[in-house]
């Protein structure tokens, strides 16, 4: 057992997490030869932070590779955090209409067709004035109208799967696209083989930094460090569960501080839960600068999202993942499975959460050497840096002579 519980906990409430300084981030890439031809391509994305991640990265790592020849523009619904976190990077997301078809009944079904096909009118109009030329889709409602649009203009189309379980919207894709890109090896088996490659998820290039960085397991004499994560939804039971098992870790003889993202918990809420629970933590309710987040952390907490559950692995950093109870196909829950038995982390079930045995586990993790550098190296086993490289390069391939 390492440490003893700290005398006087602290609990603050920050506005911005700073980052340590660290080498500057780079995207394993390729150069390709230049052409005269300007790459135009368009990202379609769903409404949440999930979708616009990996759109950023995707794009990111084609600028890298290709210079000033390419020309990006993102689509989907605008009614969500989507529009937001690109406005906040001083970029459009094109407006397209869409209604969600899960779990929503026939009758919901048919109330979204009128949307489709305003939808796929949307497209049609911002693709010939864009002229463009590759489309991919992130998944999410709004993609389906984007792409069939695009195969009528006779763009080249291709979508990426970052579940286990794949989506509604990319299962109903798939007979019409040229390529599907993989988070997951495991989702091959529900896509055409002559036309899945398994990539990993795209992370931005901070991200893909960390996986060239040593890690180490906590040092003795220390608090571990826990970076809670909370998604756009499902924030409330990690800040009502986690200070309690932080808590109950520290009565185990680990001493711990946290770093806890609230998302749609105000931060004071969180804060005094903490506080009520004699736990130090900084909490916010953005962490903006998540690659030095992950880099501190020695544990993370958080929902099992195909991000960021593909942050972690990159960063090496084990996991405790929490599936959202109501996810869409319990696609959450098969990509936290992935972890558990990758050996990278532990997955629990929000209805199967036991504050003791979690902190029974988390316990050897956090108090063994041995046993957090084996949980990471797992995680960096499963990792994949230069997804957005990968998916950029057959891009490449797909397009050749058609830009």
């Amino acid at each position: 057992m390492r440490g003893l519980r700290p005398r006087s906990p602290r609990t603050t409430v920050v506005t911005r997490i700073p980052s340590r300084s660290h080498e500057e981030p780079s995207i394993p890439t390729r150069q390709f030869p230049t052409t005269d031809a300007l790459r135009r391509l368009l990202i379609v994305v769903g409404p949440t932070a999930g979708h616009v991640y990996p759109a950023l990265a995707i794009a990111e790592a084609y600028r890298l590779a290709t210079g000033t020849s390419v020309d990006v523009r993102f689509a989907g619904p605008v009614d969500g955090p989507a529009a937001r976190l690109l406005a906040g990077r001083g970029l459009t997301l094109e407006p397209i209409s869409a209604s969600p078809l899960v779990n929503v009944g026939a009758r919901g079904k048919l109330a979204a067709l009128p949307r489709v096909a305003a939808g796929m009118a949307q497209a049609r109009r911002l693709m010939r004035a864009h002229g463009t030329r590759l489309v991919i889709g992130l998944g999410g409602y709004a993609s389906g109208a984007v792409l069939l649009a695009a195969r009528a203009l006779g763009a080249r189309v291709a979508i990426h799967e970052a579940n286990v379980v794949p989506g509604l919207a990319n299962r109903l894709a798939a007979p019409f696209v040229h390529r599907v890109y993989l988070g997951f090896a495991a989702a091959a088996v529900s896509f055409p083989a002559r036309r899945r490659l398994v990539t990993g998820h795209p992370v931005r290039a901070d991200i893909a930094a960390l996986a060239r960085e040593p890690r180490q397991a906590p040092e003795r004499g220390r608090a571990a460090r826990v970076l809670v994560l909370s998604s756009t939804r499902g924030a409330p039971f990690l800040a009502m569960r986690v200070p309690a098992l932080l808590a109950e870790l520290e009565r185990r003889g680990i001493a711990v501080e946290a770093l806890h993202q609230s998302g749609e918990v105000p931060p004071d809420d969180v804060a005094h839960a903490y506080r009520r629970a004699g736990v130090k933590a900084s909490v916010a309710s953005y962490v903006d600068e998540i690659a030095g987040a992950y880099r501190w952390a020695d544990l993370v907490i958080a929902r099992s999202g195909a991000g960021t559950v593909a942050e972690a692995a990159v960063a090496g950093v084990p996991a405790l993942f929490v599936p959202l109870a109501d996810a869409s196909d319990d696609h959450q829950a098969a990509n936290a499975a992935a972890v558990a038995a990758a050996g990278a982390g532990v997955s629990v079930r929000e209805r199967d959460w036991r504050g003791d045995a979690l902190a029974a586990r988390l316990t050897t993790l956090l108090g063994d050497a041995g046993a957090w550098t084996a949980a990471s190296e797992a995680a960096r086993r499963m990792a994949a840096p230069d997804a957005a490289a990968r998916i950029v390069a057959d891009c490449e391939t797909l397009m050749a002579g058609r830009w």
